[in-house]
């Protein structure tokens, strides 16, 4: 048996065919940022298809999709994404009309999270928290190998990225003040060292000057940390992970701030010095949400 993961983003779609948790095939539909939904419909199915060939014709088991923005797993659609052109489309039905089996879809966060822990670095760990620094910040917490599914307003709980680390500090996307990921995402990094030095420069190069000792992107980089191990410490507090997985295009500069993190968070977080909590960077990188859409 066979399962298809679709892992859905702003600009594209990654699809892989698995077995046993291991990705043998892939292919991307490139949808840029206008494509309709119903062309991206008949893309997919097409895709699909050329996926299972005809080595696999009758031994698709499931299909499972990540996707970004705000998803109602029990009604199976896409509610609503700020980067994709449509809203409160069930893609699960129509997948599952098409190919005659189960569709489960889940927000990509939640997907990667689940890969994670079943598969990748949170595998020998009971309790697992993942949190994804991009240009947003997203998460979510399992417990034995676990999401929390079906949340009655569309799965929108595990929104790590909107915890307070500054009362009354830098205005987030979400309308709220003070929220991490208006000061750990990769967008609020390049925000601060713009504000510090004039210059728009990607995270990645912010980090990359940070080890060459440049002075504002240093201290870009050590207010980062700073409220980074904030965050972490209230998630400790209230979710009591045996590990924090770090994933996300910023887990990159993983050598600069995940050490220093994991000291700090042990040291502030209530019990941290008899239960420490693991920290460590994700081990599936982009594959993560095809992984774990796959095993919804």
């Amino acid at each position: 048996m066979v399962t298809i993961g679709i892992d859905i983003g702003g600009m594209s779609a990654k699809l892989g065919l698995l077995q046993d948790h291991q990705i043998v095939q892939e292919s991307v539909i490139e949808t840029g940022a206008e494509m309709d939904y119903e062309t991206f419909l008949l893309l997919l199915k097409k895709e699909i298809t050329g996926l299972l060939g005809q080595e696999y014709p009758y031994q698709l088991k499931q299909i499972g999709i990540s996707s970004c923005g705000l998803i109602d797993s029990q009604k199976g659609s896409i509610v609503y994404a700020n980067n994709l052109p449509w809203k409160n489309r069930d893609i699960t039905k129509e997948l599952s009309e098409a190919f005659g089996v189960p569709v489960k879809i889940a927000n990509d966060a939640k997907c990667a999270a689940l890969a994670e822990a079943v598969c990748g670095a949170g595998k020998e760990y009971e309790r697992v928290c993942m949190i994804t620094l991009g240009t947003g910040v997203g998460g979510a917490f399992l417990c034995g190998g676990t999401l929390a599914m079906g949340n009655p307003y569309g799965d929108a709980d595990g929104i790590l990225g909107h915890i307070g680390v500054e009362s009354g500090g830098r205005l987030c996307t979400c309308g709220r003040r003070g929220c991490l990921e208006a000061y750990a995402s990769a967008t609020a990094v390049m925000r601060r060292y713009e504000e510090q030095t004039g210059e728009k420069q990607t995270a990645k190069e912010i980090f990359n000057r940070a080890r060459r000792k440049e002075e504002a992107a240093a201290q870009v980089v050590s207010e980062f940390k700073h409220y980074l191990a904030e965050g972490l410490t209230s998630l400790v507090n209230v979710l009591r992970p045996e590990i924090i997985v770090i994933g996300g295009g910023m887990a990159a500069g993983a050598d600069l701030f995940l050490e220093e993190i994991k000291e700090t968070v042990n040291k502030q977080a209530f019990g941290g010095s008899v239960l420490p909590v693991q920290i460590l960077p994700a081990a599936l990188g982009n594959k993560a949400g095809i992984i774990g859409a796959s095993l919804l």
